[in-house]
């Protein structure tokens, strides 16, 4: 007779579950989803209620929304969470490049004999100081730079960077601070303009005391104030990572560097970050996706030939047609077809409204994202702000601008013109702090210097 095979057979006698075995197993595993579920329930909360305008208090404090006031809170909070809500990189919380930055522009000790300063000094006309903001973050990066590696040469020590008390003409009438670049942003430095020494009541013959004629005049590493020229401009650095201790250019990107400088000015003060958290709250849909946005920054008014307003910079190029801007959008759109927005803004209203009937007539299933409420005062120039716009103050421009340079940070594909370093400075800053990877850039009026390179490709 053959003989049955066994249905163990092959088995061991304890490889079979015991009914007690199998029940312990579905137990840990309904804990674990319970678990999981549970966190993704917590954290949904968690960021509705501070994504929410619900949350606030009736009388609009939103004073808790800073890490300093509700650390913990804030910090469950992923930047992608911020899609339409304040974020800067913080040198405290971010480090890098910004965090060195920040460890040496703010010494334990001002007063220390080791201290050495750079003193940042307003041109002899101030008031009449036509550069815009990107203009003058552009010039604070460079001078950053020459400080920290006192021109060249890290191994002199690194001096401090300082600005002077002059009138800032973006911050004539300003009602939050003093009239000078900290109406709006956080001091450069932890250091006092009374800790350097100064000129004016220095004795003439002192070795302390460098002013410089030109921005590359050549002078004695060991003077311990170095004071800028009046000029606008600034020495080029060749070596810009010679003070980090991370070897040379050669190793390192210089978009990253500069970024790091750039989002070091651009530290807004308490007041300006609620008055810009509030504007992209209304103008930055919640279930925006940064990759599938374009961002088209217009620039227009007095950077273009022709321009004629008192106290504004006069134009220095051909502005293109909006009709190119329209031909890239295009290309983007063919390129990536999954992309859903187009974020528009422009210092210059009729172009704006002009572009936007443009998109609503050629690519009306755009989802068209504008900066609401922007003043749009005609002008990128900064001396006579309060007289372009009736009503408007200068706060007000500058809230309205730093919207949209936030909102842009949010785009993945850009069309501008590099002539402008306000639009290359969106592009440096999408780059390496956006919301959006895999950053591309059409550059329909191209400028041939390193800053509009790092704007168009990310490298010089």
């Amino acid at each position: 007779m053959e003989a049955k095979a066994s249905p163990n057979r092959g088995r061991s006698p304890t490889s079979s579950p015991s009914a007690s075995s199998m029940t312990q197993i579905r137990m840990i595993v309904i804990s674990v989803t319970c678990a999981i579920v549970v966190s993704v329930v917590n954290n949904a909360i968690i960021t509705k209620s501070l994504l929410s305008n619900d949350h606030w208090s009736s009388s609009g404090d939103r004073s808790y929304d800073t890490p300093q006031n509700n650390p913990e809170t804030w910090k469950k909070l992923t930047k992608d969470q911020h899609i339409n809500t304040f974020w800067w990189p913080s040198p405290e919380e971010y480090g890098g490049i910004l965090g060195k930055i920040h460890h040496f522009q703010n010494p334990s000790d001002c007063s220390a004999a080791s201290a050495k300063f750079f003193v940042w000094r307003s041109k002899s006309d101030n008031e009449n100081d036509t550069r815009g903001l990107t203009a003058w973050a552009h010039a604070a990066s460079s001078h950053m730079l020459h400080a920290l590696t006192d021109a060249d040469q890290p191994e002199a020590g690194h001096r401090i960077l300082i600005n002077d008390d002059k009138l800032f003409p973006m911050a004539k009438g300003c009602e939050h601070g003093p009239e000078t670049r900290e109406c709006y942003f956080e001091p450069l430095t932890n250091c006092k303009l009374s800790d350097v020494d100064d000129y004016e009541t220095a004795d003439p013959k002192s070795t302390k005391i460098k002013i410089l004629s030109k921005p590359d005049e050549e002078y004695d590493r060991s003077v311990r104030t170095l004071y800028t020229s009046d000029s606008i401009w600034f020495r080029k650095v060749k070596d810009m990572y010679s003070w980090t201790g991370l070897g040379f250019n050669s190793q390192h990107s210089t978009i990253h560097m500069t970024a790091a400088s750039l989002a070091y000015y651009f530290r807004v003060k308490p007041w300006l970050r609620k008055e810009i958290d509030e504007r992209l709250r209304r103008n930055i849909p919640l279930d925006l996706n940064p990759q599938r946005t374009i961002g088209v920054p217009i620039r227009r008014s007095d950077k273009c030939h022709g321009h004629a307003l008192e106290g504004s910079a006069s134009g220095e190029l051909e502005c293109p047609p909006l009709e190119e801007y329209l031909k890239k959008v295009k290309e983007f759109l063919a390129f990536d077809p999954r992309i859903e927005n187009v974020i528009v803004t422009s210092e210059d209203k009729s172009a704006c409204e002009e572009f936007l009937e443009i998109l609503n007539k050629e690519l009306p299933s755009l989802r068209v994202i504008q900066n609401i409420g922007d003043v749009q005062q005609g002008t990128g120039s900064g001396s006579k702000l309060e007289a372009y716009t009736e009503g408007s103050s200068n706060a007000e421009v500058v809230a309205s601008a730093l919207t949209s340079l936030h909102m842009h940070m949010r785009a993945r594909y850009f069309v501008l013109t590099s002539k402008s370093t306000w639009t290359s400075t969106i592009a440096v800053m999408a780059r390496v702090y956006g919301f959006a990877s895999e950053v591309i850039v059409f550059d329909i009026g191209p400028n041939k210097n390193t800053f509009a390179h790092l704007a168009r490709r990310g490298c010089a």
